[in-house]
Formats: C-alpha cells, sequence, structure tokens
C-alpha cells in the first residue's frame, strides 16, 4: 500500500472513496517501481507534457472501460491528468471494477510540475496553466 489521503491537498474536486497521493510520493513510488503511472489524458495533451517515467502507460479516460482488462489487477496504480478530475473519475472507474491499490495523484501534473519533479515534453500542463 502506498501512502495515500482520503482528501486531496493539491486540488478541490473530490470523490467519494478516491485516494490521493501527493506528487513528491507518487514519484518515490514510481522511481522505485513500485507502482505504475496511467495518464488519462488523451494523447495530444500527453504530446505537450507529461511525468517522466519509463512506467507511463496511456490509457485515455474514455477508452479507459473498454481497455482496463489490460491493467494488472495486483499492481498499484497511479492514475494521473493535468489537474485531478479525469484522474478521480478513473480512479472511481477502477475501483468500482475491481481494482484496489489505485491512488489519483493529487492535483494532477499541475501539481507535479509545481513540485519541480521531472516533466517529458516543453515542461508545462497542456491545459496552459505552466
Amino acid at each position: 500500500m502506498l501512502p495515500y489521503s482520503d482528501k486531496p491537498l493539491n486540488q478541490t474536486f473530490q470523490l467519494d472513496g478516491v485516494r490521493h497521493i501527493l506528487p513528491a510520493e507518487a514519484s518515490k513510488a514510481l522511481e522505485a517501481s513500485l507502482a505504475l503511472a496511467i495518464d488519462v489524458r488523451e494523447e495530444d495533451e500527453i504530446l505537450i507534457s507529461s511525468v517522466d517515467c519509463p512506467q507511463l502507460l496511456i490509457y485515455p479516460l474514455a477508452e479507459l472501460e473498454a481497455l482496463m482488462h489490460e491493467l494488472p489487477v495486483s499492481v498499484p496504480l497511479i492514475i494521473m491528468c493535468n489537474h485531478g478530475i479525469r484522474s478521480a473519475q478513473a480512479v472511481e472507474l477502477l475501483q468500482c471494477n475491481g481494482f484496489q491499490q489505485v491512488y489519483n495523484l493529487d492535483g494532477g501534473l499541475h501539481a507535479w510540475i509545481e513540485a519541480g519533479l521531472p516533466v517529458a515534453g516543453t515542461g508545462g500542463c497542456s491545459c496552459g496553466c505552466h
């Protein structure tokens, strides 16, 4: 089990039952290969910038339900988007389908960048806030 909070610190949107992991904790887990990163943004958003980690998998939210059978159930999954809204929805969807070790990246890529963590691409959020 990764360190998490039931209430987000870096975003206002929340869904009951969704676990939130802070960017620094997520980075440590990904660096130690203790989890997989799942980006639920669209491909054009990811091409602008994304977290820089070798375990990054791309499953756009619109396709997640059809593709979730490809994801490992026994490995912790850190779900991310720009600000944590779509990723929280994805966590809820995965939890409803039997995934127990899923975490929303608290604040999304925006909070990751604010924490000074490594980014691939142009280095800003695809929403244009950085």
